[in-house]
């Protein structure tokens, strides 16, 4: 296991500007969800993997998607899985949850979510500049990358057919679309 300082995470990086920037559009933030909730998807990976198709022109393979999705699977399962889990927990409880004093210490476990998830992004950036990436002949179209993570998403989930339900290929369209307007 490594440990120590790494000092070579661009937690600011134009990657997170783009995350950010996407997430905070209408509707996407709920389609990220679903994709996130049906599938088991990784949002900070798909907003990545859309980031990399818009700056860098690359539309990122299966391949790449599990090469990245492998760099960071400890740190989204040991830090952000637990912090969201707790953070959606006090929504309902348990007693004295939900109250005043339990939804300020919600909204902390929420901004540490949301530092855990600005880490998860820098580390794929970091991946992504180490490693090279397979996917030379796909399609960098948002609309192509998204039904790839979608697949990626579904296949490591076991539920190959999922990606094809109405529910998904309605968040994926919209996440899409909101790529699709100008800033």
């Amino acid at each position: 296991m490594q440990g120590g300082p790494d000092t070579d995470l661009d937690a600011e990086g134009s990657h997170w500007s783009f995350a950010v920037d996407l997430y905070a559009r209408p509707a996407v933030s709920e389609a990220c969800l679903v994709l996130q909730d049906r599938l088991g998807g990784d949002v900070c990976l798909l907003l990545f993997a859309l980031f990399i198709a818009r700056e860098h022109q690359i539309g990122l393979a299966a391949g790449d998607f599990a090469r990245l999705d492998d760099a960071v699977a400890d740190w989204r399962r040991e830090v952000i899985g637990p912090l969201r889990s707790l953070r959606r927990r006090l929504k309902l409880g348990p007693h004295p949850a939900p109250s005043p004093r339990t939804n300020a210490v919600r909204q902390h476990i929420q901004r540490a979510e949301l530092a855990a998830e600005q880490i998860e992004l820098a580390m794929l950036a970091r991946c992504f500049a180490r490693c090279p990436h397979v996917g030379g002949t796909c399609s960098a179209d948002a609309a192509a990358v998204l039904d790839r993570l979608a697949n990626f998403f579904s296949l490591r989930s076991a539920q190959p057919a999922a990606a094809d339900a109405p529910e998904i290929r309605a968040a994926l369209k919209t996440i899409a679309d909101a790529l699709a307007q100008p800033c």
